[in-house]
């Protein structure tokens, strides 16, 4: 991909989005002796940085799903993305969750008016169940990470970076289908090519990251994370190839360190994030981002966590 569709995207969502902030961190940017910004996506409407793609990729695509809906397959935030931006273009929407799906998200999207179709409890019963809706239905179908339109939707955020930060700097960006980082990595590699870019999995899902070793997409089998966000088993073909042109390297974070990242992001810096949404947090704490002089872009991806999860998470362990 190249930058045209990127700058499409911001073009299309510059009437209905504003920028997100990029605040400095002034705790991580003591601990770690190299500033450090967080772009706080949290800020979005629906929370998460989701709703770019989604309203994209409806946008891209409007007359026809304004005659025969839309279709996505999420985990969550892309449900409420698309829900969201299904009511805020007039269409219908309907969107196929895992049983074993947040209840909050699932609450939140069926809220926004969207119907949600529950189906098994893997990465693959959910798109068996997706495919044959639109089979089914003929709905566009609005892919959470690997088509175009949702690839430069994400990249829309690093547009924005490269507006709000001069010079080179490091990206670190939550890693899932891969949606988000290719987006990035597409819009500020392509723009400063001395900026890196590092994506960040749970160990739990390292599906990219074994992907990457073994040179193509694998499936590491079913995942189950606190990141309930970043549960694709398997990279996109698109974003894999993007990731492995564009990304500097994709490193894994504990359970325990990213439960620490949230706990730190609520006490010291007063930001609710969701367990996907820290996972960069995770990795700097820890000491898994290389080192260097840039300054270092923390995407805080998203915010949408029930309250009771969330007053678990803060909870200091004994």
């Amino acid at each position: 991909m190249n930058l045209e569709p990127i700058r499409k995207a911001r073009d299309r969502l510059a009437s209905i989005l504003t920028p997100t902030p990029l605040m400095r961190s002034v705790p991580l940017t003591r601990a770690m002796g190299r500033t450090v910004w967080l772009k706080l996506e949290t800020q979005q409407p629906t929370g998460s940085f989701k709703v770019r793609p989604a309203l994209n990729g409806a946008l891209a695509h409007l007359e026809q799903s304004r005659r025969a809906g839309v279709l996505a397959s999420s985990s969550g935030n892309f449900a409420q993305a698309v829900a969201y931006a299904a009511r805020e273009l007039g269409l219908d929407a309907q969107i196929v969750m895992m049983g074993n799906s947040s209840p909050y998200k699932i609450a939140e999207t069926e809220a926004l008016g969207a119907k949600v179709v529950l189906c098994g409890n893997t990465f693959e019963d959910r798109w068996e169940t997706t495919y044959r809706l639109q089979r089914e239905t003929g709905r566009v179908l609005l892919h959470p990470y690997d088509s175009e339109e949702t690839i430069a939707g994400d990249g829309t955020l690093g547009l924005e970076l490269l507006d709000q930060l001069p010079g080179d700097f490091t990206v670190v960006a939550p890693v899932s289908g891969g949606g988000l980082i290719s987006g990035i990595a597409t819009a500020v590699r392509l723009n400063r090519p001395g900026c890196r870019v590092v994506g960040v999995q749970p160990e739990a899902n390292a599906s990219m990251a074994r992907s990457l070793e073994a040179g193509h997409p694998v499936n590491v089998g079913p995942v189950r994370t606190v990141a309930d966000a970043l549960i694709a088993s398997t990279p996109g073909k698109h974003t894999f190839e993007i990731v492995r042109d564009r990304v500097e390297q994709v490193v894994l974070v504990t359970e325990e360190e990213i439960t620490t990242a949230v706990r730190e992001l609520a006490w010291k810096q007063k930001i609710i994030a969701e367990p996907g949404g820290a996972v960069g947090v995770a990795a700097l704490l820890a000491g898994k981002i290389p080192s260097g002089s840039q300054d270092v872009v923390c995407v805080i991806s998203g915010g949408n966590i029930q309250p009771s999860t969330l007053l678990q998470l803060l909870t200091p362990p004994q």
